[in-house]
């Protein structure tokens, strides 16, 4: 019931903020709540840098009050039905209801990355009140962005314990205001509208994240993973900036805070959020014929300011970040590492010239074309591969034309060619980061492609859906006179001809490699162009709004529904997903906390479990802290006479010449080596949760009775006669 309050009370601000917004702006009210998040992510972030976490938190909630007391205080002047629009309706209840439901049933971390970086971040920040660059202990991926990292933390700043379930509820809360936002289009009297598409945005994620139908829990909406936030704050800036009738200044620096918040969400967000901010850029310049005023500007002028804006404050994170992890942890964000140890501008100049030349390497040969195969064959959403997906997107887009304006109809065009533009772009992208970052088969099986890939579906679709909404909310689908068709028609059949470029020539080189038939994907290339030049010419004929507009929607959102329901049971779901999910988790915890029990405050402990891939490293490092450190412990899998310390093994307390002692190519972690790194990395205890007889064979010796899986042990001595003393259960050092 605390965490509920506290999570309640920090909701309250947050409404009163975006209630504010709202009120005092010229940004449609559904747009406010993202506005309020995208700064509160900008602002904490700064004060992170700054180690200011603490006053930044007493701001923020004091600026709430200050809100709040202004909507009292004036609230006969607020048009509160105008506010209460279908996009901020839905944000309330949607937020409250995950609130109410994580607070009933209280989920846990689950997943493999929330133990390494997603999780255990939020925790470090909550427990030290600082950032994690400043306290990094024995974590891996602290050089990671930390914008939803400040998320999870305004969500925690009240109470005294951290609570795992407000990350949760912080990331879906920022995924409802990302859909309020798209439904921002729709006023007072767009319900009809509104709902069938707020209910395709909730299905967005699981459309586009699940492609076979599972046995175990989806954790969509019950995760710390950062690849869905990342898509969709990919597509919120685009949502914001194309669901505004009028490009007023509170939209645009609206669409400029989501774009700076994109690029702090995960280190490829910068790459979406570039793109995100050239769509919009375009757009504002070449397509829009509105003004713009950006202080005593008006016109192209302000255009150039605000397209100045949109790109500088993401480069501006970007850098400050560079700067940040220098002076905190003095490494590079620049020096990417990897198998080819290349900077960031290195690797993209080589990945061109090499993606240029005729005379490619082995590995980026067979890498690309591995990921040209993937986009056609490879299914990773319910929708098929992400050629389908690409499909569907298209064919949105082209409803979106035929239902639109003249102006709306240019602005569809454009957006269909240059957002393929983009992805192009960035799928090169990730061709580069697969041939030089990463290594062996990790690279050649494309580790990891539907995380990599779909968050560009993702906010790609999103906007898609945006496009379509603004054309259904105006309700003037004008026709289209023949020269614009005719440009605006090429302008779509570009995304075609490029997908045609790359499939005609490559799929009888696969046919024969494999021995497969891929006659299935020119059948539906050939089909979605049809489909698009049948919209398209449709345009041409004398158009009128009609009353089937909503059943179209609602026909959309009846087939999204099914498709989801036929592959995510709502009993694997977050809605009604089994108490025993979390049952081998809290067994876990609840050993921890014995072993806690017998351990006293800030103590280090040296943690082996052999045979383990380190996930249990990474999970009992999560629920020892913050009271117990564990040492790294070479990843936790376990030591044996011939193992090697390494960079990462290191202590980051380490001097030059302690670090030089244990990294020497003769060193290997013999008992006396092993003895000398526990002494000199300050561990008090070891706990062996699973060694074998070949440990108890090398290093048995050292513990009195021998070494026995699930013991823990004190160190006593120091040097050669240094041993290890069994801490007897019954024991508590608390």
């Amino acid at each position: 019931m605390t965490a509920f309050m506290e999570m309640f009370l920090t909701f309250a601000a947050l409404a009163a903020l975006s209630f504010f917004v709202g009120a005092r702006t010229s940004l449609p009210s559904g747009a406010a709540p993202l506005a309020v998040l995208c700064a509160t992510m900008l602002w904490y972030s700064l004060a992170g840098c700054l180690d200011l976490l603490f006053p930044a938190g007493l701001l923020w909630f004091a600026a709430a009050l200050a809100a709040a007391a202004a909507l009292v205080l004036r609230r006969r002047e607020i048009r509160w039905k105008e506010l209460l629009g279908p996009g901020m309706v839905f944000f309330l209840i949607a937020s409250l209801l995950v609130i109410g439901l994580f607070a009933l049933r209280r989920p846990i971390f689950m997943e493999w990355d929330e133990f390494t970086f997603w999780g255990i971040a939020p925790k470090v920040v909550k427990s030290t009140g600082r950032l994690y660059t400043f306290e990094p202990g024995s974590m891996v991926g602290v050089t990671y962005v930390p914008g939803l990292v400040m998320l999870d933390h305004a969500f925690q700043f009240l109470g005294t314990a951290f609570v795992p379930w407000k990350v949760f509820a912080a990331y879906d809360i920022l995924f409802f205001a990302i859909f309020a936002a798209a439904l921002s289009m729709f006023r007072r009297r767009g319900w009809r509208m509104a709902v069938p598409m707020a209910v395709v945005l909730t299905l967005l994620p699981y459309l586009l994240t699940v492609y076979h139908r599972g046995i175990y829990v989806q954790p969509i909406y019950m995760s710390a993973y950062a690849d869905i936030p990342m898509g969709l704050l990919f597509g919120a800036g685009l949502a914001v900036y194309f669901a505004a009738e009028k490009k007023t200044p509170a939209v645009l620096l609206t669409a400029a805070l989501a774009v700076t918040a994109e690029s702090i969400a995960k280190d490829m967000g910068f790459a979406l959020c570039m793109v995100a901010a050239a769509l919009i850029c375009f757009d504002l310049l070449f397509v829009e014929k509105g003004g713009a005023v950006f202080a005593k500007l008006r016109g192209v002028w302000a255009k150039l300011c605000w397209c100045a804006l949109t790109v500088l404050l993401p480069l501006g994170a970007f850098f400050g970040w560079a700067l940040h992890l220098q002076a905190a942890l003095g490494v590079s964000r620049f020096d990417l590492g990897g198998s080819e140890e290349m900077g960031m501008v290195q690797m993209v100049v080589t990945g061109i010239a090499e993606l240029a030349s005729p005379q490619k390497s082995e590995k980026f040969a067979q890498i690309a074309d591995g990921m040209y195969k993937a986009f056609f064959t490879t299914k990773l959403t319910m929708l098929g591969s992400g050629f389908a997906v690409v499909l569907v997107i298209l064919a949105l887009l082209a409803l979106a034309y035929l239902c639109g304006s003249r102006a709306q109809k240019a602005r569809t065009a454009w957006f269909a060619a240059l957002s393929m533009l983009g992805f192009a772009a960035f799928y090169i992208f990730n061709i580069f980061t697969y041939a030089y970052i990463f290594k062996g088969q990790e690279a050649l099986g494309l580790s990891n492609y539907n995380r990599y890939i779909y968050p560009y579906y993702i906010g790609w679709l999103l906007a898609a859906l945006v496009l379509l909404g603004r054309s259904l909310a105006d309700g003037r689908a004008e026709r289209a006179g023949g020269r614009a068709l005719a440009w605006q028609g090429a302008l779509f059949a570009l995304p075609y001809a490029l997908m045609a470029a790359v499939l005609l020539p490559l799929r009888g080189v696969w046919a024969a490699q494999d021995g497969a038939s891929y006659r299935l994907q020119p059948l539906l290339l050939a089909a979605g162009l049809g489909l698009t030049a049948l919209l398209l010419a449709l345009s041409a004929a004398p158009l009128r709004a009609v009353s089937f507009v909503p059943l179209l929607l609602a026909a959309l959102s009846f087939l999204c529904c099914a498709r989801v329901f036929a592959l995510v049971q709502p009993q694997l779901s977050v809605v009604d997903y089994p108490d025993g999910y979390f049952a081998g988790r809290n067994e876990q915890i609840a050993q921890v906390e014995g072993i806690k029990a017998r351990l006293g405050e800030n103590e280090r402990v040296f943690y082996i479990c052999q045979g383990d891939d380190g996930r249990r490293w990474f999970m009992s490092y999560y629920d020892f802290y913050p009271e117990v450190l564990l040492d790294y412990s070479l990843g936790g899998a376990g030591i044996s006479p011939e193992s090697r310390l390494n960079t990462v093994s290191i202590p980051r307390f380490f001097t030059r010449e302690q670090a030089q002692r244990f990294l020497a190519a003769d060193v290997t972690l013999t008992p006396e080596v092993w003895c000398e790194y526990l002494q000199a990395s300050g561990c008090t205890a070891v706990y062996l949760e699973q060694v074998d007889e070949s440990f108890q064979q090398a290093y048995g010796a050292l513990f009195e009775g021998g070494a026995q899986s699930g013991g823990l042990y004190r160190i006593q001595g120091e040097g050669q006669g240094m041993r290890f003393a069994p801490i007897p259960e019954e024991v508590s050092a608390r």
